[in-house]
């Protein structure tokens, strides 16, 4: 009874002793009536997660500015359904080999470029499930009338199992630069290859500016479970990642994972394949970014237990977030300030609508701001009408003491009289 009520006495005042949040002075650069802000490598720090629900901008009163995320060009990324035609099978070497019945490789018809609803980015394989497991290069060539074929580049499809039989598999064919109507995809070894029964083109719309800021880290040393951690310096929006190496050839199935703080499990959130393959004088062939759409602070790579690695030093991290931009109407009293890691019913951005009543006519004549340093603030400060942490604490003292009370009287009542005679 005692450890329980003492264990309810630090709850409770550990839930009156909320963490103090962090503001940064907003400065005007250019006045308008609606104004940018980018938030910072530092914001992300201080932040509780990736989806700003604990940021507000304020005024000089304290009183909340309303703001909203801004729109980029992250749009949805169109896919069209392409037709997969065999390659004729490639001749055989010698005289008194099999002839291969194989297809030497697959095309695509793209359509007219100038139809293009979408510029072509990647195109996603897909084969049967039941397929064995493979690995498989190839070589990519482009033309536009059938006849003059040129190099696009090289890379690896490749269709594995995990110990467990779980699926690892690197459907994705990046396409380098801008291809022409038709594409090649030759095999290395048609043997060893797949035969797939669909393909998806991945296409960017023209004009759309990807808003990404590319992070990179050197791997540390594996932890005690053989995987790699990395901190992305505060819960940020996750885009993408890639395993980039600087040696030799590899192929590393990985689980990545992330988790919610310090003590929390590990959990799984995709499972891929990133690989090296070295082309000697030429460039090595590299996996595509694994795309990802998820807010992370800690990642980790796990690559199966007995795993050859690598050489030491010779792997990093790459990853993109997404750059957030938000858009704030510079209504109230200078100067203004940012106020980050303290959630509030009221924190966090509003509906575009909501901020820019007619976002069509403004976002021309859109202003800007910017952030600078951010210190520790007062937990008393977080709101307007907030109860100040001592009285919490004391309240829950009380509360914890009158409930101990209680049940010294209840166990006393339950003993009865005590028998002093002899």
């Amino acid at each position: 009874m005692r450890k329980s009520l003492f264990e309810l006495m630090l709850l409770l005042a550990a839930a009156s002793a909320t963490a103090s949040p962090y503001r940064a002075p907003v400065q005007i650069t250019q006045p308008a009536p609606f104004l940018t802000l980018d938030a910072t490598a530092e914001a992300w720090q201080h932040s509780l997660g990736s989806d700003l629900r604990d940021w507000q901008l304020l005024d000089a009163q304290g009183r909340r500015v309303p703001f909203a995320l801004l729109p980029d060009g992250l749009l949805a990324t169109p896919e069209r359904e392409l037709k997969l035609f065999a390659l004729p099978p490639a001749p055989t070497t010698a005289a008194s080999a099999p002839p291969n019945r194989l297809p030497a490789g697959w095309m695509l018809d793209l359509g007219e470029p100038a139809q293009w609803p979408a510029e072509p980015r990647q195109v996603r394989l897909r084969w049967p499930a039941d397929s064995t497991p493979f690995q498989a290069g190839y070589r990519l060539e482009t033309s536009a009338d059938l006849q003059s074929w040129q190099w696009l580049g090289t890379g690896q499809l490749l269709g594995l199992r995990t110990a467990e039989g779980a699926p690892l598999a690197q459907p994705l064919v990046n396409l380098p630069g801008r291809p022409q109507r038709y594409l090649r995809l030759v095999w290395d070894e048609a043997s060893s290859s797949v035969q797939p029964e669909a393909a998806t083109l991945l296409a960017q719309p023209a004009g759309a500016a990807l808003q990404q800021t590319p992070r990179t880290a050197a791997l540390p040393a594996p932890d005690a479970d053989g995987g790699w951690v990395i901190s992305l310096g505060g819960p940020q929006p996750l885009l993408s990642l890639t395993l980039a190496g600087s040696q030799g050839t590899w192929v590393l199935p990985v689980q990545v994972q992330t988790r919610a703080g310090a003590q929390a499990p590990w959990q799984t959130v995709a499972r891929t394949v990133f690989y090296r393959v070295d082309r000697g004088a030429a460039p090595a062939d590299m996996a595509p970014a694994l795309p990802l759409g998820i807010g992370a602070s800690e990642l980790r790579l796990l690559p199966p237990r007995g795993t050859a690695l690598p050489p030491a030093g010779s792997l990093r991290l790459d990853w993109t977030v997404r750059a957030i931009r938000v858009v704030w109407a510079a209504q109230g009293e200078p100067p203004f300030s940012l106020q980050v890691g303290a959630a509030t019913p009221e924190s966090g951005p509003r509906p575009l609508a909501d901020v820019v009543p007619d976002w069509n006519r403004e976002q021309s004549r859109l202003g800007h701001s910017q952030l600078g340093a951010f210190s520790a603030q007062a937990v008393a400060a977080t709101t307007e009408a907030a109860v100040p942490p001592r009285r919490l604490l004391l309240w829950a003292v009380l509360g914890v003491g009158v409930a101990l009370l209680a049940a010294v009287t209840w166990r006393l009542w339950r003993q009865g009289p005590t028998d002093t005679s002899t």
